[in-house]
């Protein structure tokens, strides 16, 4: 009952403040912002942020904190989304059931393999061999309802370190979404959308991210006397990382520093000058992904220096990418919002001890299979078990004239006695019924046109591989840090709300605030009609 107390609280404070920011805009504004700048930080977490809160510089960061209203604890009504399943939450305002984003890549059945969940072979690529589109993508985003108010008018792009963000970014109908691609290092897009400025084209012939990464040196960006984000965590050692390996340059090594954000902001700049955003009659929108997560995506604990460093980096990435702003368009004709995924991926290191056992998918996908057999005769009734799902032969089922929800429950019955199983819930389970919270979590997660027929839970301290002679994932854990939202503008009021959000009400503030609709996934009631 408390719990429940504490969330009727939270959210009636949510809406109060929303209701406040809305009749601030109206009272205090008739014209719509020149331009509106999403920024997405992937892995920025609340606690960290705050720990450093007094390093921050005050043009930066602090300047977002200090003036804007600002929630502190964002959080997800799902276990572990990945940091694409998140963003599209922010993007929509909806869970991955709705908007059809459950992970950065899914399995694709048909060619028993996985795949970027906006793989698309029907679109070629700009400056890249991959092709993607956003044509998965079932909720609009605030990027499409901004283009739908303005009558096709705004401009839009969308700025990230890889394609799902900046595709999330971009939604369905912004001029271009741009990426760095993993072998060529330069700005790719894809032919979905049908404006790649040519001044973008020449800077990537002219100056091209290889150009400056042969002698670009991630290092300190000042002596850390101590790590003031993990005060257990005692030793200062340096580091000095180049991005170069066997005499070529290693984009991916790129991407998990600090100065792919560097690279975000000139490529911004560029739009904001040549391309004249937020210049012209009608409200433009720049959506920015940047990283804030680990070193080669690594555990904290064995890059926490770095992890700290980045912080700081990003704090002045962001101051530059705000002076630039107010020089060109001036920050009071601008609305930004800032979300942060929290730490949705869980390298942690463990110490030996808390290692319980190891949960081996091709074992287990074997094992199911002979019992099937032992039901229901000869046949090949489990394509494979990828990502904790497991996948079965709805071919050879039917052809035996068997009830799918029959032999999903038989086999989830058969895997629940694995040790170190905790929970198996089945596809009819997740899609039908409504049995507990446990389930309702797992369908807000679960997109029906990638998902398993089985969706197997782990108990804490169990790690998982493919197979034997695969490396093991990181041991399962249930938890989650948050990350904040905050909203700046000249008539927001400056407030810090400490109560845990929830991620879907993020983007229909935000679309009330800037006075459009909000994305067609919401399923939050209108909190302000006008």
């Amino acid at each position: 009952m408390k719990g429940k107390s504490n969330h009727i609280l939270s959210t009636t404070l949510f809406l109060l403040v929303a209701v406040n920011v809305l009749a601030a805009e109206q009272k205090g504004r008739s014209n719509a912002p020149k331009l509106i700048i999403g920024i997405t930080v992937d892995q920025l977490r609340t606690d960290y942020l705050l720990t450093l809160e007094d390093q921050l510089s005050e043009g930066g960061l602090k300047l977002l904190l200090d003036k804007g209203l600002v929630y502190e604890q964002v959080t997800y009504d799902i276990d572990n989304p990945d940091a694409t399943a998140a963003m599209a939450v922010l993007a929509t305002g909806t869970y991955a059931f709705h908007n059809g984003i459950p992970a950065r890549e899914v399995y694709n059945t048909k060619l028993s393999k996985k795949q970027s969940i906006f793989s698309d072979k029907a679109y070629l690529g700009n400056f890249t061999d991959a092709n993607y589109s956003a044509r998965v993508l079932n909720s609009t985003t605030i990027a499409d309802e901004l283009m739908i108010a303005s009558d096709n008018t705004s401009r839009i792009y969308s700025i990230a370190p890889d394609p799902e963000a900046a595709i999330l970014g971009a939604g369905h109908s912004a001029n271009c979404a741009f990426w760095i691609d993993d072998k060529q290092g330069k700005w790719a897009s894809t032919t979905y959308y049908r404006n790649f400025p040519n001044y973008v084209e020449r800077k990537n012939k002219d100056k091209p991210l290889s150009y400056h990464l042969s002698e670009a040196v991630w290092e300190p960006m000042s002596k850390v006397r101590f790590l003031d984000i993990m005060p257990y965590h005692h030793e200062v050692r340096g580091f000095n990382h180049v991005f170069y390996q066997q005499g070529q340059p290693d984009y991916v090594w790129f991407k998990s520093s600090p100065l792919v954000n560097d690279a975000i902001v000139g490529l911004s700049k560029i739009l904001l000058t040549t391309g004249s955003l937020g210049s012209g009659k009608n409200t433009d929108m720049l959506q920015l992904t940047f990283y804030c997560g680990t070193w080669l995506h690594d555990c904290p604990e064995r890059y926490a220096e770095e992890l700290q460093d980045i912080y700081l980096r990003l704090d002045k990435s962001i101051q530059e990418l705000l002076a630039a702003v107010d020089s060109k368009i001036g920050l009071q004709n601008t609305f930004i919002y800032l979300t942060g995924t929290g730490e949705t991926t869980h390298l942690h290191q463990e110490i030996e001890s808390t290692h319980v056992g190891t949960f081996t998918a091709s074992r287990c996908s074997s094992l199911l299979n002979s019992y099937l057999v032992s039901l229901y005769g000869k046949g090949n009734y489990v394509t494979s078990m990828v990502d904790n799902q497991i996948y079965l032969d709805h071919r050879s089922i039917e052809q035996k004239n068997l009830k799918l929800n029959e032999v999903q429950q038989a086999s989830a019955e058969f895997v629940m006695m694995f040790s170190g199983v905790e929970d198996v819930v089945t596809q009819y389970q997740i899609l039908h019924q409504d049995v507990n919270e446990r389930i309702k979590r797992m369908r807000r997660a679960y997109d029906r046109q990638y998902g398993g027929d089985l969706v197997v839970t782990l108990q804490p301290g169990w790690s998982y591989k493919q197979k034997d002679n695969s490396p093991e994932q990181p041991q399962t854990r249930h938890d989650i840090a948050p990350g904040p939202a905050i909203l700046f503008g000249p008539t927001i009021p400056a407030e810090r709300i400490a109560d845990p959000i929830e991620a879907t009400y993020i983007i229909p503030t935000v679309s009330h605030a800037i006075r459009i609709r909000a994305p067609s996934g919401c399923k939050m009631p209108s909190l302000i009609t006008y």
